[in-house]
């Protein structure tokens, strides 16, 4: 019987993630991406609960996993104390949308940012980038 929390496997746990970056794809804010992050890093939990004996070297090792891992610690706390330190951003950028009679779709949407001293990435890029991972990991190891 499910706990207060339907979700019992970490694919369960990855299909909110995926259904929280839908959402922040449609209208990036604060809130989809925070909501996102927070989920799609804890993924690593259910693995670890439903399969103790899952080797998640290749995870925690992951560039793109340890830039998620930031911003989910970084949105939770204000101030991150250990970890290592990316820097996130964000800045204006022009959109064009689809134009209605008597509306239009055109003017400033934000555009977030995640920079690891390598790379700068966009964090639509980025949580695509962590859906495959996910995706891909449990597939190789069969949950």
């Amino acid at each position: 019987m499910p706990e207060f929390f339907e979700f019992e496997t970490p694919r369960q746990l990855l299909e909110k993630a995926e259904r929280e970056f839908a959402g922040l794809e449609k209208n990036i804010d604060g809130d989809k991406i925070f909501n996102f992050f927070v989920t799609a890093y804890h993924v690593c939990d259910y693995v670890t609960a439903v399969s103790s004996d899952t080797n998640m070297d290749d995870i925690y090792s992951n560039r793109d996993f340890k830039m998620c891992q930031y911003v989910c610690n970084k949105s939770k706390h204000h101030t991150l104390t250990r970890g290592q330190k990316f820097i996130t951003y964000s800045r204006p950028e022009a959109r064009l949308g689809a134009f209605v009679i008597g509306e239009s779709a055109l003017g400033l949407d934000r555009a977030y940012f995640v920079y690891d001293h390598e790379e700068v990435v966009d964090v639509i890029e980025l949580g695509r980038r962590i859906i495959s991972l996910w995706q891909t990991f449990l597939t190789q190891h069969g949950l």
